[in-house]
């Protein structure tokens, strides 16, 4: 059995052990030299750029990266391919960082770090806290519930979910589904937090009308992708301060441009889609790999299937 491992996210002392681990396969690293490879542990981006119908043999693929928005899935499973993501690979981090973005408004850092460069000694009173607040979380997948989870040792007063289909989650106090669901958790929510796959159903989810629902102080915060949210009316709604802030790790497009109004306004906190962003995540890769491999080499489906 051929496969094709992206060696470099594997991490330099994980890819030897990953080799020795499975004598039974012959791991490559040239594509364009090996066609009959039967398996692909591969970055998104390196997977749009192939022609994959020149891979005769291939039977499944393991994307390295959670989101699949810039992969036609359906054509892959239309020819008869497997494709796997890295569902439970990024959502530790992901979940701090919204926290880090939350508190970032809440405890005022950028005000109390200029403060700082001036030598000044004026604190803020009444900062706003997590506790006793509402929390709203759209998506209720790995990344949701590592957030949610979380949310319970802030002593918060309920977490809503948003999904497709209704059913119990683990660690939300309530799920909704619909339009007038996802209307009712904007309106209820102190902070909203993205953590949706990016599809044609939830491409500009966020837009004139769901913003305008949500409380003016309110805080937005996007761990998902830029065109969850129609950003042109996020940066109106941020200019009218028609909600207290946005915290977002995601933007639309990447990198964001240095002309946006985005990076100018006081109530934003921009990172540079760095969320996953963790001293863990290549283990965590080899992990997931090594245990997916196992599955497959065994004619088991792998774990993760989209």
């Amino acid at each position: 059995m051929k496969i094709y491992v992206d060696k470099k996210m594997m991490g330099k002392n994980n890819y030897p052990k990953l080799v020795s681990a499975f004598s039974n396969i012959e791991f490559v690293e040239d594509l364009d030299n090996n066609l009959d490879v039967e398996a692909m542990v591969i970055m998104n981006s390196q997977l749009a750029k192939l022609d994959i119908d020149k891979f005769y043999k291939l039977k499944w693929i393991q994307l390295l990266m959670a989101g699949y928005d810039n992969i036609d899935v359906d054509s892959f499973k239309n020819k008869g391919i497997m494709v796997s993501n890295a569902r439970d690979i990024f959502s530790i981090s992901i979940a701090e960082d919204v926290f880090s973005k939350i508190l970032f408004f809440n405890r005022n850092t950028a005000y109390y770090l200029e403060s700082m460069k001036n030598k000044q000694w004026i604190p803020i009173k009444k900062e706003p806290e997590i506790f006793n607040s509402t929390i709203s979380i759209l998506g209720t997948g790995s990344i949701g519930q590592e957030v949610a989870k979380r949310m319970k040792a802030f002593g918060v007063k309920k977490i809503l979910g948003y999904r497709q289909t209704s059913a119990s989650v683990q660690f939300f106090d309530e799920i909704h589904t619909g339009n007038s669901g996802l209307d009712y958790v904007i309106k209820e929510a102190d902070y909203l937090i993205l953590s949706l796959p990016l599809n044609k159903s939830t491409h500009h989810i966020i837009n004139k009308e769901k913003i305008s629902l949500m409380k003016p102080e309110a805080v937005l915060i996007n761990v998902a992708r830029g065109d969850i949210i129609d950003q042109d009316y996020l940066i109106k709604a941020l200019k009218d301060k028609a909600i207290r802030g946005a915290g977002l790790d995601v933007t639309s497009p990447e990198p964001l441009p240095s002309d946006s109004e985005l990076w100018n306004l006081e109530n934003v906190f921009i990172t540079p889609h760095n969320a996953s962003s963790s001293p863990y995540m290549k283990e965590r890769l080899y992990e997931m790999t090594v245990m997916n491999l196992e599955l497959f080499t065994r004619e088991q489906k792998p774990k993760y299937l989209l």
